[in-house]
């Protein structure tokens, strides 16, 4: 038992340390929208999206080909556009805010009862389809080519109990990685930093990591053999 706990330690802190920094830039990103439950229920949701498959895969069931896998290394290269272009975006609102308050009172009444009602609505799905979890889940499960490649062995090598074992540490660890990204973004210099400078780091590390992505899983060297 003791062996296997430790193992399971090993096994994660390995695969997931990259996963501390890309938790602290969305926890220094916690707002109206992106609140720390919806972080914490994505990187679950991810990480334990891993698991299943990999466990699933050390069964003997081959689901996606690992080349195929790789291409999951678009999202976080998509995410790192949209990061860039929503803060372009908000450039040019904050330019125009002031032309936006000259609106007419009036208009603003009659609007107010649907907007309500719209607002409702949104929030009441927002509840069960949140955003901000896709993106956090999509992020840490592009991310896990090599959580797959390194777990799909250790449990085919373990029986029943070692897997359950191992899975309720990932649980732990995945709490305690969460802590760890949320504390790391508090610390008054990064969180300085990350603030003046989200809009480059943000795009960078994303844009980036989906290429690493993209590279290690040799799938852009799949998809140029495919065309040429």
């Amino acid at each position: 038992m003791f062996s296997t706990v430790i193992t399971a330690f090993i096994s994660f802190v390995s695969t997931n340390i990259d996963d501390i920094l890309v938790l602290m830039l969305f926890f220094s990103q916690i707002n109206n929208i992106m609140k720390t439950r919806h972080i914490i229920i994505g990187q679950y949701l991810g990480i334990g999206t891993l698991t299943i498959i990999s466990i699933v895969g050390a069964l003997g069931i081959s689901i996606i080909p690992h080349e195929y896998v790789g291409l999951l290394g678009l999202i976080p290269i998509y995410l790192g556009i949209k990061a860039y272009a929503d803060y372009k975006k908000e450039s040019k609102y904050k330019k125009n805010i002031e032309n936006q308050e000259n609106k007419n009172d009036e208009n603003n009444k009659l609007e107010e009862t649907t907007d309500i009602k719209e607002t409702r609505i949104i929030t009441f799905i927002k509840n069960f389809i949140n955003p901000s979890v896709f993106k956090v889940a999509s992020i840490t499960f592009a991310n896990g080519g090599d959580n797959v490649g390194i777990y799909v062995p250790l449990f085919t090598s373990m029986n029943l109990i070692s897997i359950f074992t191992t899975v309720v540490m990932f649980v732990f660890l995945t709490a305690l990685w969460c802590f760890i990204g949320k504390r790391l973004s508090e610390y008054p210099f990064v969180q300085r930093n990350i603030e003046k400078y989200k809009h480059i780091f943000i795009p960078i590390i994303f844009i980036g990591l989906g290429f690493f992505i993209l590279i290690e899983s040799c799938t852009i060297t799949f998809i140029y053999k495919k065309i040429f």
